[in-house]
């Protein structure tokens, strides 16, 4: 049996159109265009941030307003479709859930309640990686008593690939997240999932 780590914002939840709505909002702009909201899907955040004229030192502002603002609307999101009952098969199948996220711990344990999948995860590490994930991931190793060659990263942006190698352990990739499916490529994960169901395979076959 593998551990599994999930990313979440992207991966799980579906919070593209709140990520960015915020941070339309909080650069002035009242309401995002079609066009305008076509060019920032397929950024990552940070390049979200970027595309919509933030200067690097908003990140730490933005990150914890963000977060404040998430409670009132996380229990409005969705999850991606087929990703709980590929949680749920996983969890029935002995296999070792974890998500690392730069999300809070409240945020995260809110919408798993509210989609009645929080018995799935052994540990959620919340609030974590806002300037990389692979210290973060490593702690997550070395508290659960991991063996890296068994784990693997669930993640949907190319920093987090680039964690995953840095912390000694593989990454799938998901192309429904904020990044764009070429960039994720270009960030060499050792698989990609183009649906859940394919997730699964992945995932089984290990």
């Amino acid at each position: 049996m593998a551990a599994i780590i999930f990313d979440f914002d992207g991966t799980l939840a579906d919070s593209f159109d709140y990520v960015a709505d915020f941070l339309a909002k909080e650069a002035g702009i009242n309401k995002l265009s079609d066009e305008q909201r076509h060019e920032l899907r397929g950024l990552s955040i940070n390049g979200m941030v970027r595309r919509l004229g933030y200067h690097w030192w908003d990140a730490p502002r933005l990150y914890f307003k963000g977060q404040r603002r998430m409670r009132h609307a996380i229990r409005h999101l969705d999850s991606f479709e087929g990703m709980t009952q590929l949680l749920s098969k996983l969890h029935a199948e002995g296999h070792e859930l974890f998500i690392l996220s730069t999300n809070s711990l409240r945020n995260i344990r809110h919408f798993l309640h509210v989609k009645k999948i929080h018995k799935c995860f052994l540990e959620i590490y919340g609030s974590v990686g806002m300037f990389g994930k692979s210290p973060a991931l490593r702690q997550l190793l070395k508290e659960q008593n991991l063996d890296a060659k068994q784990v693997f990263y669930v993640c949907d942006e190319q920093r987090d690939i680039e964690a995953a190698r840095a912390a000694g352990i593989r990454s799938v990739a998901v192309s429904w997240g904020f990044a764009d499916k070429d960039e994720l490529k270009a960030a060499k994960p050792t698989a990609m999932a183009d649906t859940p169901a394919e997730l699964m395979r992945i995932l089984e076959e290990v």
